[in-house]
Parts: structure tokens; C-alpha cells; sequence
């Protein structure tokens, strides 16, 4: 069936809560008739780039912990007790976003790359601002080496007009950071409200299998319409 649909997703591979997100973007990029695109904010890209420190750690952590209360997603140990403690490590979007652009660009493998980037990092505390770590990964996904590099670097030169276009969409959509989601149906664009299925996957699913049900199906159904209620 086609994507007759597109669920814009705002992120940023550093942002801890986008993690917390990522069953729910599983299940849209599971849903028939919906496409998913990325877009990376660029958080920690630029001027905004940096190490991991003591401060970075003591302020990411307790959202860490209401992340996993909330959602469920687990932060690894490799993460938490090495990663964390590691003070050269870089903090820097831009490299993880041309990645997902690169797998995007090779197999239409965006979403697919950005879940891997979330693992090897908040899982498996690898150093995904690295150049030579994005190509392993990239080749654990099922992407040539050598493609994806060129890819990869093609990417690079394009990735501050992306910030960019990102922001602008993320103005748009009124939204104040990451993750910002989007629903585009019918030439309306709408901004979803994902509070209430933080950690309900199933609940989110059935919510956009109503959402882009037929007009014809939803007039008849009882109560407000997803589009305003299902998402607040």
C-alpha cells in the first residue's frame, strides 16, 4: 500500500527523551499508509557541540531516570558506568544526523539508522559523533562500508541547511524541542500531543490507525476526533 500519510519527526540523536520516544516511532514506522521522516534539530551541533563533563552527567541523569519510569527504555551499563565518565567523548549532532541522512539517502534507512544510533549509544555507550563507529554501524544495519562512507560524507556538507530547515519546521509546529511530532494528511499539517502514550506503544498505535482511518470511517465514530482528542 502507499504512504498516504507522513509523520514528521523532530529529534536529535543526543536527546534522551527522543530515546524514551522510540517505541512509539517504531510503531509509526510499522503503521500501513504512514511514512516517517526525520528531521535533527542539531541540539549539541556547532557552537553547541561538547564533551561529556561532570555537569553534562549530573544534568542528564535524572531525566534518564523518569525516562525509564515513563517509558520503559533502559539505559545501559556500558552507558551509564563508561560512557558517561568518559571525558573526551564528544557530544556532537551533526555527525549521528549525516549518518541517518546517509542511510536515508542509500536504502531509505533514516529511521532504521537513528534507532541503531539510540542503541550503540544509550545502550551500548558507543561514540557515535566518530566517524569510523557510524560506518560500523552502518554496516551492522546491512549497508556497504564504502557506500555509506561516501554517502556519509556527501552528507556532511549538507548538514547545517538541515538544522536549519528543521528549526524552521519546528517554529512552525509550535513546538519547544525535542521530540516534536507531526502528522501531514490531506495537505494539513497537525502537531501531535504525545503525553498520554509515553510507554504505550499499542495504545499509540490503535490512535493512528483512527487518525488516518477513511473521512467516511471516522464521521461515524463516537466521541471528539482523534486529530484534537486522541493526542492531547
Amino acid at each position: 500500500m502507499d504512504k498516504q500519510a507522513t509523520l514528521h519527526y523532530v529529534y536529535d540523536p543526543y536527546c534522551g527523551w527522543c530515546y524514551g520516544m522510540a517505541p512509539l516511532v517504531s510503531v509509526a514506522d510499522e503503521t500501513e499508509g504512514l511514512k516517517v521522516v526525520a528531521h535533527s534539530g542539531g541540539m549539541l551541533a556547532g557552537d553547541q557541540a561538547q564533551k561529556i563533563s561532570t555537569e553534562w552527567r549530573d544534568f542528564v541523569r535524572p531525566h534518564e531516570e523518569r525516562i525509564t519510569a515513563l517509558s520503559g527504555q533502559r539505559f545501559g551499563k556500558a552507558y551509564q558506568e563508561g560512557t558517561q565518565f568518559d571525558y573526551a567523548v564528544e557530544l556532537d549532532s551533526a555527525p549521528p544526523t549525516a549518518a541517518m541522512l546517509a542511510a536515508e539517502s542509500l536504502a531509505g534507512a533514516g529511521i532504521r539508522m537513528l534507532k541503531c544510533l539510540q542503541t550503540a549509544y544509550y545502550v551500548e555507550g558507543q561514540h557515535i559523533s566518530e566517524r569510523a563507529e557510524l560506518i560500523g554501524i552502518a554496516v551492522e544495519l546491512g549497508l556497504d562500508a564504502g557506500a555509506f562512507a561516501k554517502a556519509y560524507d556527501a552528507a556532511t556538507l549538507n548538514v547545517t541547511e538541515h538544522f536549519r530547515d528543521t528549526q524552521a519546521l519546528l517554529e512552525a509546529l509550535g513546538g519547544r524541542g525535542y521530540p516534536t511530532l507531526a502528522i501531514e494528511k490531506d495537505g494539513k499539517l497537525s502537531r501531535l500531543h504525545l503525553g498520554r502514550y509515553i510507554g504505550k506503544p499499542e495504545l499509540f498505535r490503535q490512535a493512528l490507525a483512527e487518525l488516518l482511518a477513511p473521512a467516511s470511517a471516522t464521521s461515524s465514530m463516537q466521541g471528539a476526533c482523534p486529530s484534537q482528542a486522541a493526542f492531547a
